[in-house]
């Protein structure tokens, strides 16, 4: 492969090819580890308390002089947006990957493999992180990620929502919370970001967007209303696709993992779900979370890691649910993908400010 400074290419997987192990593979062939994987958490050390001194944590062991690492950490944070007084472990996800990437780009390595750069990242950050790559002119740049090509197979009949409302009301919701134990002589420090109240209004058989760009607190609020981060659930019968669906893994295999396996006939079900790929991954969680069958179904970026194939499923999925007259509450920052849910439901939309 030619590679050249200050250029990037992109290497495109197939539904049953796990973008990561590409990626890591391409490194050994290359000779080089500056590999940045789908789960963007995964490179955030923890082991600073401000997202600046994250940030200084690469160029410290590089042993850079102090001056030239403070000029260098400012301009990354400016390159990506992120404020440096923020906690690591209080940032989005979308915020959680501009800071993995700035964290390994700002050494300069002479190549940076990035899987699934832009997802959960909303337009502007993707806009902003484009052009902080292009900034780097010691560094050849590969991106791998799924072809998410899936013109004109959308042919899935219309779903009318009933007449009927259902309002999750008054969900309050802090970033970060974490619950005294009995071990703790204190209660644990409080977070910097509170949202709420605020009041869901959702239609059985219909699709709610909340919108809202990254760091905004869409799925701190979701999370709460699942009952999630030491909440009460917001309501009796409520399910969530979260937005890492590695963190969602219940069973060994797929087929013990979703209830529904008819829902995926597709998938391998014999295969541990950490074993396929992303967009694999994706799709069987989405369809464990539909196979709970509960009259409320939030998905927290669940076009984020598919391919053209798994596209297909996820959307099928989706309408598998409303059918059932399931409530769906959606988080997306992609407006094709949305406008592909249009064309078979009904969807509604509520801003999220940041």
């Amino acid at each position: 492969m030619d590679l050249v400074p200050g250029t990037s290419k992109t290497i495109r997987v197939g539904f049953s090819e796990n973008a990561d192990d590409v990626a890591h593979q391409l490194a050994e062939i290359l000779g080089v580890d500056t590999v940045i994987g789908a789960d963007a958490a995964a490179h955030v050390s923890l082991l600073r308390e401000t997202v600046r001194e994250e940030l200084a944590l690469a160029l410290e062991h590089l042993g850079m002089d102090p001056q030239n690492m403070k000029s260098r950490v400012e301009q990354a944070l400016c390159d990506v947006a992120l404020d440096g007084t923020r906690k690591p472990s209080g940032l989005s996800g979308g915020q959680t990957r501009r800071l993995a990437l700035a964290q390994v780009a700002i050494a300069e390595p002479p190549v940076l493999i990035v899987v699934e750069p832009w997802a959960g990242l909303d337009p502007d950050s993707r806009e902003r992180i484009a052009s902080y790559l292009g900034t780097l002119k010691e560094t050849a740049v590969i991106l791998v990620e799924h072809d998410t090509s899936a013109d004109g197979i959308f042919d899935l009949a219309r779903v009318a929502p009933t007449s009927e409302s259902v309002t999750i009301s008054q969900v309050r919701a802090t970033r970060g919370a974490k619950p005294r134990r009995w071990w703790h002589l204190k209660a644990p420090e409080s977070s910097s970001f509170e949202i709420g109240p605020v009041d869901l209004k959702l239609r059985p058989g219909g699709v709610l967007w909340l919108r809202g760009g990254n760091g905004s607190g869409k799925t701190t609020l979701l999370r709460a209303a699942a009952g999630l981060d030491s909440n009460e659930p917001a309501h009796p019968s409520i399910a969530m696709a979260l937005q890492s669906p590695m963190d969602q893994v219940l069973e060994s295999t797929i087929g013990a993992w979703v209830q529904e396996p008819d829902l995926i006939p597709d998938l391998p079900l014999e295969e541990h779900p950490l074993d396929v790929s992303a967009s694999q991954l994706r799709v069987a969680q989405v369809a464990y979370a539909v196979a709970l069958r509960r009259s409320i179904l939030i998905l927290d970026e669940p076009d984020t890691l598919l391919d053209a194939r798994g596209r297909v499923m996820v959307h099928r999925l989706i309408h598998n649910a409303l059918s059932a007259s399931t409530a769906i509450v959606l988080t997306c920052h992609d407006p094709a993908f949305v406008a592909e849910v249009a064309t078979y439901a009904t969807v509604d939309e509520m801003n999220l400010a940041n």
